[in-house]
C-alpha cells in the first residue's frame, strides 16, 4: 500500500476564472495531485479531467493500465494545471445537470458565459485530436416541418425524415460560427444514428441553440467573408422567419434526445453510459463512421463543402472556402514560403500550390516541409518533378501528407527513390493523389510502371485515416498481382470504388484478398462483358464483410438474367443489405419488371434505385409505394427518360412529401444528360425534376470532356 507524507508545497490549479493553490502529496517518492483535493476545493464543479498546456494528462496507473486508487497525476509545480470538468451537484446528479445547462441556454440569462466556457472546453479538447478527417460540428433537423404534437411514439419519432448539417468552424467562439454552404444530407438508419450520437449532439444542439439567440446560423459580423457566406448557406438559413420555426425543430430534437436517454434509463444503463449524456467529445473513429450514415448522393466525400487546414498553433480545423484564406495565413506563412523556396520549391500563394522541380530532397528540406505542413502552412496542391529522395525521408514525408496536412492534390512525375546507400532503388513516373476527408484516389494515367506500383504501396502503408479508396482497374491490368500486393498491405480502407472492371483477374483480387476488411464496394463502368457478370455474381456468393454495394454506373444494367441472378444471390445474403443499382428497359411484365416487384415487395435490401428508359406499370409503382412505405432501406428513386401515369407520380410523390422517400426524380432526359447538368450547376440535386431534352451532338461532347475530366481527377 503506498505510503503518503505530506510535504508543504503547492500545486497551482485553475477552474474558468478562478485559481487556487492546492497541497500535494507524495505517493512512493512521486509528487502528486489528487483528483479528490481539487474535487473539494471547485465543490460546484464535477472534475474529470485535468490539462498542462492543453494536453490532457494520464492517472498514474499501473502496467495493466488500470488506474491507481486515488486518482492522482505526477504534479508540476512550475505549470498551471486546468481543471476539465462542468457544472454539477456534488453526487453527480448527471439528469439535474443536464435539465439546468438546457434552462440556462434557452434562457440565456447571466449564466451564458458560463455556459460558452463549458462548450468552449469541449471544443477545444477536439481540436487536439489532430489526426480527424471528418468535420467535426453537426446538427441535425426533421427534414420538413414537423407538429410535434402529431408525432405520438417513439417508433414515429425515428421514422422522421432528419437531415443533418455541418458547421463552419471558422471561430473558436461558438457564437461566430455558421452553417457549411451545403443543403444537408439526409440520414439513412435513422434509429441506429440517433441512438448511437445522442450524447453527441446534445453538445452541438447547444451551440446551434447559442447562434440562433446571437441573431442566426449566419452572423453579420462576420467579417469580410460575411456576403460571401450569405451567397452560399442554404436559404433557408437566411430566412429571418424561419428562425421561430428552426426553434422548434429543434426543441423537437432535443425532446428526441430524452426519449432516447429515457429508453437507455429504462434499459438500466450504467452510470459510466449515462454519463456520455454530457457531452463529452468523440473519438476519431466514431466520427469517421459518421458518413456511413449519409445519403451521398453526389459521392463526392466532400462533406459541407468544407476544407480541411492546419492552424499555425496546430490544430486541425474544418472551414468553408470564404473562411479558408482568412484563417491559414497567419505570421509564419511568410517564413514557411521563404524556407520552401530556398530549397528550390515554388508556391503561388494565389492557388496554394506549390510545385519542386529538379530538386535533391535532403533529410533538412524534409524536416522543414514536415514542420511546416504540421504548424499551418496551407498547400491545396503539391506538385514534385523530377526530383530525388531518400526512402525514409519519403516515409515521414508521406506520413504529414496523407494523415496530417492540408494538401488535397500530390502529383508525383520522373521522382526517384534512393535506398540507404543513395542508389536509387525505384522511380515513381506518374501519379496523382487526391485526399478529400476519408477518400483516397490514386491515377496513374492508364501507364503501368514498377515504380508507380512501389509508390503506391507506400501510401497504403502510410494511410491511417482514409477508409474510402478509389482506383481505376486499367491500371493495373495484366498486373494483377501487384494490385493485390498492394491492396494487401492496406489495412485502414473498408471502402473501394473502381473503375472500369471488366475483367475477372481484377475481380478476383478484390474478392480474394487475404485481410478483406471491405464493407461497401462500388464499380463504375464496369461488368460490360458477359463473363465478367457471370463470374462477379460467383464471387458475390462467397463474401462476408461486403455490406453496401453499389452499381449506379451512368448507363443502366439490360440483362435480364444478370439481374434476376443478382437479386436472387443477394436475397437473405448473410452479409450484403444494401444494394444501390441502375436498371434500364424495365417494360410491363417483363422479367426485369417481375424480378423488382418480387423483390421490392419481399425483401429488404434495394437502398437506391434508378430507372431509365423505361414504361413503369401501375403494379410497378404499387411495389415502389409498399417498399417506400415498409421498408426503411429503401430511400432513393430516381427515373430517367420513362413514361409514368401522372396518378403513379402523384403517389410516389407523397412518398416523398412525408418523409419515407428522401430523394424523387423524374427526368425526361437521359442519366448521363442530366449527371452533365448537374456538373455545370444546371440541376438542383435532391428536388423533383423535370429536364427539357437539349442539343444531343453538343451534350454528347460535353459528356466525353466530363469523363475524361472525371478520369484526370
Amino acid at each position: 500500500m503506498a505510503q503518503n507524507t505530506h510535504n508543504t508545497r503547492f500545486q497551482t490549479v485553475k477552474w474558468g476564472d478562478s485559481t487556487a493553490q492546492i497541497e500535494t502529496v507524495n505517493s512512493n517518492g512521486v509528487e502528486c495531485l489528487r483528483l479528490e483535493d481539487v474535487q473539494r476545493h471547485f465543490h460546484t464543479v464535477i472534475v474529470k479531467a485535468f490539462l498542462i498546456d492543453n494536453v490532457q494528462k494520464a492517472f498514474i496507473h499501473d502496467e495493466t493500465g488500470k488506474n491507481s486508487e486515488p486518482l492522482r497525476i505526477v504534479a508540476h509545480l512550475d505549470k498551471t494545471v486546468e481543471v476539465v470538468g462542468s457544472i454539477g451537484a456534488p453526487e453527480n446528479d448527471i439528469r439535474s445537470g443536464i435539465e439546468e445547462l438546457k434552462v440556462k441556454v434557452t434562457r440565456i440569462d447571466t449564466n451564458t458565459q458560463e455556459i460558452l466556457r463549458q462548450i468552449a472546453n469541449v471544443m477545444r479538447q477536439m481540436y487536439e485530436l489532430h489526426e480527424f478527417t471528418t468535420p467535426r460540428y453537426f446538427f441535425i433537423l426533421p427534414a420538413k416541418h414537423s407538429d410535434m404534437m402529431l408525432i405520438d411514439t417513439v417508433q414515429n419519432w425515428f421514422q422522421t425524415h432528419y437531415k443533418l448539417y455541418f458547421l463552419c468552424e471558422c471561430s473558436h467562439d461558438p457564437k461566430e460560427m455558421h452553417v457549411a454552404p451545403h443543403e444537408g444530407y439526409s440520414i439513412k438508419k435513422g434509429r441506429d444514428f440517433v441512438v448511437k450520437y445522442a450524447p453527441y449532439l446534445r453538445t452541438t444542439l447547444q451551440i446551434v441553440q447559442v447562434l440562433l439567440s446571437a441573431g442566426g446560423l449566419v452572423i453579420p459580423q462576420l467579417g469580410s467573408a460575411a456576403m460571401a457566406i450569405n451567397n452560399v448557406v442554404p436559404a433557408q438559413f437566411k430566412n429571418p422567419k424561419y428562425y421561430e420555426d428552426m426553434k422548434q425543430q429543434l426543441q423537437m430534437v432535443d425532446d428526441l434526445l430524452n426519449k432516447v436517454d429515457n429508453q437507455r434509463d429504462r434499459a438500466g444503463a450504467s452510470v459510466i453510459s449515462k454519463q456520455k449524456s454530457k457531452g463529452t467529445p468523440l473519438q476519431g473513429a466514431e466520427l469517421r463512421e459518421i458518413q456511413t450514415y449519409l445519403e451521398l448522393v453526389d459521392d463526392k466525400r466532400s462533406l459541407g463543402n468544407l476544407y480541411r487546414i492546419v492552424t499555425d498553433d496546430g490544430y486541425v480545423r474544418w472551414v468553408c472556402l470564404q473562411h479558408y484564406d482568412e484563417i491559414s495565413f497567419n505570421n509564419e506563412m511568410s517564413k514557411y514560403i521563404n524556407e520552401f523556396e530556398a530549397m528550390g520549391g515554388k508556391f503561388d500563394q494565389k492557388t496554394k500550390e506549390a510545385f519542386i522541380s529538379q530538386v535533391n530532397i535532403t533529410s533538412k528540406n524534409v524536416e522543414m516541409m514536415c514542420k511546416a505542413l504540421g504548424k499551418g502552412f496551407n498547400i491545396v496542391k503539391l506538385i514534385c518533378r523530377e526530383c530525388s529522395i531518400d526512402e525514409g525521408d519519403l516515409e515521414k514525408l508521406l506520413d504529414i501528407i496523407i494523415n496530417r496536412s492540408s494538401i488535397r492534390c500530390l502529383n508525383m512525375g520522373s521522382v526517384r527513390v534512393r535506398n540507404f546507400f543513395g542508389i536509387t532503388k525505384y522511380t515513381c513516373q506518374e501519379m496523382v493523389a487526391e485526399f478529400n476527408n476519408q477518400s483516397l484516389k490514386v491515377r496513374f494515367s492508364n501507364t503501368y510502371y514498377d515504380g508507380n506500383t512501389l509508390m503506391f504501396t507506400r501510401f497504403l502503408l502510410q494511410n491511417k485515416i482514409h477508409k474510402n479508396l478509389d482506383l481505376s482497374a486499367a491500371d493495373f491490368l495484366w498486373h494483377e498481382s501487384d494490385l493485390r500486393q498492394c491492396m494487401e498491405s492496406n489495412a485502414v480502407a473498408t471502402r473501394l470504388v473502381l473503375e472500369y472492371t471488366n475483367n475477372v483477374s481484377i475481380l478476383n483480387v478484390i474478392f480474394n484478398l487475404k485481410t478483406n476488411a471491405l464493407q461497401q464496394l462500388k464499380l463504375t463502368h464496369s461488368l460490360y462483358v458477359p463473363s465478367t457478370l457471370s463470374y462477379f455474381c460467383e464471387m458475390l456468393k462467397k463474401t462476408k464483410t461486403l455490406v453496401e454495394l453499389d452499381l449506379m454506373d451512368y448507363t443502366g444494367f439490360d440483362d435480364e438474367d444478370f439481374i434476376n441472378t443478382l437479386l436472387e444471390i443477394l436475397k437473405g445474403h448473410k452479409s450484403i443489405k444494401y444494394l444501390n443499382i441502375h436498371i434500364t428497359n424495365v417494360q410491363p411484365s417483363n422479367q426485369k419488371e417481375v424480378d423488382l416487384i418480387k423483390s421490392l415487395q419481399n425483401d429488404e435490401l434495394i437502398s437506391r434505385l434508378c430507372i431509365s428508359s423505361s414504361v413503369i406499370s401501375s403494379e410497378f409503382t404499387e411495389a415502389l409505394l409498399h417498399a417506400g412505405a415498409k421498408h426503411d432501406t429503401f430511400t432513393y428513386l430516381e427515373f430517367y427518360s420513362c413514361q409514368v401515369e401522372d396518378d403513379d407520380k402523384a403517389k410516389l410523390q407523397s412518398l416523398y412529401e412525408n418523409g419515407r422517400l428522401h430523394q424523387l426524380s423524374f427526368y425526361e432526359e437521359p442519366r448521363w444528360y442530366v449527371l452533365l447538368d448537374e456538373t455545370n450547376g444546371l440541376v438542383n440535386k435532391g428536388k423533383r425534376s423535370s429536364i427539357s431534352t437539349g442539343n444531343g451532338s453538343s451534350n454528347f461532347v460535353q459528356l466525353v470532356t466530363l469523363l475524361l475530366r472525371e478520369d484526370l481527377e
